[in-house]
């Protein structure tokens, strides 16, 4: 059957036909590409979730000069979070961990910060009064959108006791340094002073004397060393007081006779028993 519009612009059936088919065409289409809009849409958004979780890092280290730490110290971390939020403000949850070298959880705690695509600050974790001298971790996760964020960071450190305020290992270490060095100095004292000795009451040389009177003169010279040995320079003071021999203030060298040698040798003899109330006996050097 055959339907056409009238002159006077009436829809005849055939017209109304045609457009009921072009609505279910219509209908048809939406059904089958609403879900493929759709399904794309809720898989972008997953899309942009995940990209943003596998960005978001976090850094974290000890901001102390060294790595160790005494039991009930704060512990100095600096943590830096970057690639959250796209621009806005999220709030990310920050967890803490320290783990002994056995891997047990000593301590942990969390704290909430709302970061803006990056955010750095410092955090102060006590260590516990009682953990044991060793090597520790410490361990940094974070949770964003309610997922843990596959970016964790960590750094290890060493818990040590102290003693008199420094810990136990540069104690020891600085105490044997001490120590050697205090030996070192008194074996090089010693040594000096012995050697000082020995230079200040070494035999005196008279090779340039006339051999006739050189054995006088060594003779004198070697009472007044030896005798210096005993009572110190207190030997020169009385060697100089003798009349007719001069000698050298300074280090005891006989430098002129002029009385006679056997008298001034018994006078010498004789003041320096007086000095120590015993009698005194002298060697003399030996000739080779």
């Amino acid at each position: 059957m055959w339907i056409t519009f009238s002159k006077n612009g009436v829809m005849k059936p055939l017209t109304s036909i045609r457009f009921f088919m072009a609505g279910l065409i219509v209908a048809y289409s939406l059904w089958w590409v609403s879900p493929i809009v759709f399904a794309q849409d809720f898989q972008g958004a997953q899309l942009d979730t995940q990209e943003i979780s596998q960005d978001a890092k976090v850094d974290v280290k000890n901001t102390g000069l060294s790595a160790k730490v005494a039991p009930g110290e704060l512990l100095p971390v600096s943590v830096k979070l970057s690639n959250f939020g796209g621009n806005k403000r999220v709030d990310v949850t920050i967890n803490y961990e320290i783990i002994n070298s056995n891997g047990d959880l000593i301590y942990a705690i969390s704290e909430t910060v709302a970061v803006e695509t990056t955010a750095s600050f410092t955090k102060n974790i006590q260590i516990p009064f009682g953990a044991p001298s060793g090597n520790y971790v410490a361990k940094t996760s974070i949770l964003y959108n309610n997922q843990l964020v596959p970016a964790t960071s960590q750094f290890s450190f060493v818990v040590e006791r102290k003693i008199f305020g420094f810990f136990q290992s540069d104690f020891w270490m600085y105490g044997a340094i001490t120590l050697i060095l205090a030996i070192i100095m008194l074996i090089t004292g010693r040594f000096l002073v012995k050697r000082q000795k020995v230079t200040r009451f070494a035999p005196i040389d008279y090779s340039h004397i006339p051999y006739d009177k050189r054995a006088f003169f060594e003779l004198l010279s070697d009472t007044i060393m030896q005798m210096r040995s005993r009572v110190g320079d207190k030997a020169l003071a009385i060697a100089m007081n003798i009349d007719g021999l001069v000698i050298d203030q300074k280090n005891g060298r006989i430098l002129e006779i002029n009385d006679n040698p056997s008298k001034i040798i018994a006078q010498l003899v004789l003041m320096y028993d007086q000095a120590l109330n015993e009698k005194v006996s002298f060697s003399f050097r030996k000739k080779y």
